[in-house]
C-alpha cells in the first residue's frame, strides 16, 4: 500500500477492515488494553527507557541497543472518529518508517493508540492523579517505544484538549531523548504552524527529539503529491533518527553532562 492511497479522507469502513500492513505481513497493531507498567504522574515511567531514572548509564548497553534491527515505533492519534484522517495520516507516517526500514534491513513493528478510547481513564487521572491499569498499559507502550508518532486535529489554532491531557499525564523525563514526529490535520491551511509552534514547543518541554519537518494536512491537501512528498520525508528523517541511535547517543551526552555537573562545574544540563 502505497502513502499516498492511506491518506484519503475519512471513510465509514470499520475498523477491523482497514487494518493497513506492509512488508512480510507486519499489521498495525491497536493498543486497548494494557498491563501493570508504571508510568504517570510522579513515576519514572519504564526504567529501561533511555533518560527515565537517574542511575548510571552503561555505554555498552546503548551500543547494543543503537546497533540492533528490531524496533518499535507507535503512533499516538487524538482524532476522535473511527477511522480518522488524524490517525490515518499518522499511520502513514509509520508505514514509511516501516519502509525505510526494511530497506535497511531492519524489522519494524508498529503500534497505534487512539487516545479517544481511553478519553475517561485521561479525564479522570488528569484530576485525580489515579491511572487505571488500561492507560497504565498505553503508557507503558509509548515509554518503551524507539520512536513516536503524535498526531492531533486542530481545534482553535492549537492541539486537542485530548492530546494535551494525555501528554500531561505521562511522567516528565518518560520519553527524553525520545525521536518524535509531530503531525496534524486541520480545516485549511491556516493552521500549518500547529505543529512547529504549539506541538514543537511541548515535546521540547519533554525533552524529547521532535524530526526536522512536521505534516499538517488540511482539506485541500488530500491526495496531493505535495502532501505525500512531505510525508514520505517525515518518514524518512524518523527512520534514520531510530537507525543512528540518536536516542542512546545523547542519553550518553546527558551523563557525561551530568558527571561534569557533578564534580562542581557550572555546565548547564537539559
Amino acid at each position: 500500500m502505497s502513502l499516498h492511497a492511506s491518506s484519503q479522507p475519512e471513510s465509514s469502513a470499520p475498523r477491523e477492515s482497514w487494518k493497513m500492513s506492509i512488508g512480510q505481513g507486519t499489521t498495525m497493531t491497536d493498543t486497548r488494553v494494557g498491563n501493570d507498567a508504571v508510568g504517570g504522574y510522579g513515576e519514572s515511567g519504564n526504567a529501561a527507557v533511555a533518560g527515565a531514572d537517574d542511575s548510571v548509564v552503561d555505554r555498552s548497553d546503548l551500543a547494543n541497543t543503537a546497533n540492533r534491527d528490531r524496533y518499535c515505533i507507535t503512533v499516538v492519534s487524538a482524532g476522535v472518529s473511527e477511522h480518522s484522517a488524524t490517525g490515518r495520516l499518522g499511520d502513514a507516517v509509520a508505514l514509511g518508517v516501516q519502509e525505510t526500514l526494511h530497506r535497511h534491513g531492519r524489522e519494524c513493528e508498529l503500534h497505534h493508540i487512539d487516545l479517544k478510547d481511553f478519553a475517561t481513564d485521561i479525564a479522570v487521572a488528569a484530576v485525580n492523579y489515579q491511572l487505571t491499569d488500561a492507560l497504565r498499559g498505553i503508557l507503558d507502550q509509548v515509554t518503551s517505544s524507539d520512536a513516536l508518532i503524535a498526531a492531533t486535529p486542530v481545534f482553535k489554532a492549537s492541539y486537542s484538549g485530548l492530546f494535551k491531557s494525555f501528554w500531561d499525564i505521562v511522567d516528565v523525563n518518560a520519553i527524553v531523548n525520545a525521536p518524535v514526529a509531530l503531525v496534524a490535520t486541520g480545516g485549511s491551511r491556516r493552521h500549518a504552524l500547529v505543529p512547529d509552534t504549539a506541538m514543537r514547543s511541548l515535546f521540547a518541554f519533554l525533552r524529547a527529539i521532535p524530526t526536522p519537518t512536521s505534516l499538517l494536512a488540511s482539506g485541500e491537501d488530500w491526495g496531493t503529491e505535495a502532501l505525500e512528498s512531505r510525508q514520505h520525508r517525515t518518514s524518512c528523517e524518523l527512520a534514520a533518527m531510530v537507525m543512528s541511535g540518536l536516542r542512546e547517543s545523547m542519553t550518553m551526552a546527558d551523563a557525561d553532562a551530568k558527571a561534569v555537573h557533578n564534580e562542581g562545574a557550572q555546565i548547564p544540563v537539559r
